[in-house]
C-alpha cells in the first residue's frame, strides 16, 4: 500500500468547521432567496454577518476567523439588488404617489375650505363695521331725542 494515495481521516476540528461552512452557505442561500427560517427575521432583514449568524445558528466570533470567504460572499449578496427586493420598490413607489395624489388633492380641498372661510370672516368683519356704525348714528339720534329741552327758554311770557 502506497500512503501517498490515501488522505488522512479529518480531525474533529476539520469536521466542525466544514459543518459550519455548510450551515453558513445553506443559510446565505436561505437570506438571498428572502426565505429565513429564523423567527427573529420573519419581519424583515439586512444581509449582515450578525444576520447570518442567527440564521446559520453559530456564533459570529467563528465567521469571522475561519470563514472569510462566506463574508466575501455576504459582501457581493448584500451589493446585488435582489429581483423581489427591486420588485418591492416598484410597489412602494407606485403606494407613494397613490399617497401623494390623495394628499394633493386633500391639499386642494382644504385651500377652498380655507379660501371660503376667509371670505367669510372678511364679511362678518366688514358687517361688523357696519353694524357698529349704524348703532353709533342710533345712540346719537337716541340721545339728541331724549336731551331736555327747556321749556320756553328764551322766550317771554306776554300776558
Amino acid at each position: 500500500m502506497n500512503r501517498t494515495d490515501r488522505t488522512p481521516p479529518p480531525d474533529p476540528y476539520e469536521k466542525r468547521r466544514a459543518a459550519t461552512d455548510r450551515k453558513l452557505r445553506a443559510a446565505l442561500e436561505r437570506l438571498i432567496e428572502q426565505r429565513p427560517s429564523h423567527p427573529a427575521l420573519q419581519n424583515g432583514y439586512r444581509l449582515e454577518v450578525a444576520t447570518l449568524a442567527r440564521e446559520a445558528g453559530v456564533g459570529r466570533n467563528a465567521i469571522y476567523t475561519n470563514h472569510r470567504s462566506i463574508i466575501d460572499a455576504l459582501k457581493l449578496a448584500a451589493a446585488r439588488p435582489h429581483p423581489k427586493a427591486a420588485e418591492s420598490l416598484e410597489e412602494k413607489v407606485v403606494e407613494l404617489r397613490a399617497v401623494i395624489r390623495e394628499m394633493q388633492a386633500n391639499e386642494r380641498r382644504l385651500l377652498t375650505q380655507n379660501a371660503a372661510l376667509l371670505q367669510r370672516a372678511l364679511s362678518a368683519e366688514a358687517d361688523a363695521q357696519r353694524y357698529r356704525r349704524q348703532n353709533a348714528r342710533l345712540v346719537a339720534t337716541r340721545n339728541e331725542a331724549a336731551r331736555p329741552t327747556p321749556i320756553g327758554a328764551g322766550a317771554q311770557n306776554t300776558r
